[in-house]
């Protein structure tokens, strides 16, 4: 059996312990799994993550899958799983403590000279999308790369959440086409970080995870990248109520980044010109999604102002439910 010291609070289960002799690759790769009950998705991931093809000059080490104290059966199906694949190693953590802290663990073990966070609810677009999102991290000159998030065309449909996330795509993919690292183009669902970046990384609860670590890669002068040829899809939020969430602790991590890196950094940076003029001219394009979309905004704006689940984010609690991805990856496919 593998054993590995861990904190207290954690329990590592380690995959099929019968281990090829590792080949050898010039640049060797970890990818962490952050879950919190996520049965409908984990087993879809790791398949993608198996399938994915490798090249002489990377190679896949190790897949930890972190359950962040998960009460349904994502344990279960990752043990299964794990048994055809001797790179998946499950890390359950006893007690839930946030998305920042499983981050914090991996990189606390992790030997590998590149860490490939995807989040549990993400699909890979093709057996390709891994390679081409490492591909920019291949000569040592950028410290961070962020996937390219497609989200589908939602098809007929009145559902208001899948309504105004669409929208929500079609104006991040034209800001960041505009401004590649912007408050609106920053997402952690997907996302590679060197070892020269990450190994003085520690994050705090009470920020955001892809917040921090995409300012921290500006205040400390690295270089940071938009694969766009590496696509990744991902699924809407399963309620309005799911995706003006999302909204309202943006709107919370935002002011608490601002207090912790300065706001003039953040302003400097991240602000997008035009913004308003963006947003009324897909407005015009797509009237039914963006009525959605301003809905659930509007929703969030008053939700941030009461203050609603503010003692949850501050503790790092910010997961809300995703609908499936399957319709999703077909329409594409």
């Amino acid at each position: 059996m593998l054993h590995r010291d861990v904190p207290a609070a954690a329990e590592v289960l380690p995959g099929y312990t019968t281990r090829e002799t590792p080949l050898q690759a010039r640049l060797t790769i970890d990818v962490v799994i952050p879950a919190l009950n996520e049965e409908s998705f984990i087993e879809n991931l790791l398949h993608d993550v198996n399938m994915a093809k490798q090249h002489g000059w990377f190679q896949i080490q190790k897949i930890y899958v972190i359950s962040d104290a998960s009460t349904d059966r994502t344990n279960d199906i990752v043990q299964r799983v794990a048994r055809r694949d001797h790179r998946i190693e499950l890390i359950k953590k006893r007690e839930r403590k946030g998305k920042q802290d499983s981050i914090n663990l991996v990189l606390s073990l992790t030997s590998a000279d590149i860490v490939l966070f995807i989040d549990a609810d993400v699909r890979l677009a093709n057996e390709h999308s891994i390679a081409k999102l490492l591909h920019h991290l291949r000569d040592g000159e950028n410290a961070l790369v962020q996937g390219s998030l497609v989200h589908v065309h939602p098809g007929f449909t009145l559902h208001p959440a899948k309504l105004a996330a669409y929208f929500d795509w079609i104006l991040v993919d034209k800001i960041r086409r505009r401004k590649a690292m912007s408050w609106w183009s920053i997402d952690g669902r997907v996302m590679a970080l060197s070892r020269d970046f990450f190994r003085h990384l520690t994050l705090p609860r009470s920020l955001a995870d892809d917040q921090f670590i995409f300012y921290s890669c500006i205040q400390q002068g690295f270089k940071f990248v938009w694969a766009d040829d590496a696509i990744f899809y991902y699924g809407p939020p399963k309620s309005i109520a799911d995706f003006s969430h999302q909204w309202s602790r943006y709107f919370f991590y935002t002011k608490k980044s601002c207090q912790h890196f300065g706001e003039e950094l953040i302003r400097r940076e991240m602000s997008v010109p035009g913004l308003w003029r963006i947003i009324m001219s897909c407005l015009a394009r797509h009237p039914l999604c963006g009525l959605m979309w301003l809905i659930g905004f509007a929703i969030s704006r008053v939700e941030f102002m009461l203050g609603v689940d503010f003692d949850k984010y501050e503790r790092g609690f910010f997961w809300t439910k995703s609908g499936s991805l399957e319709d999703t990856t077909k329409r594409a496919k």
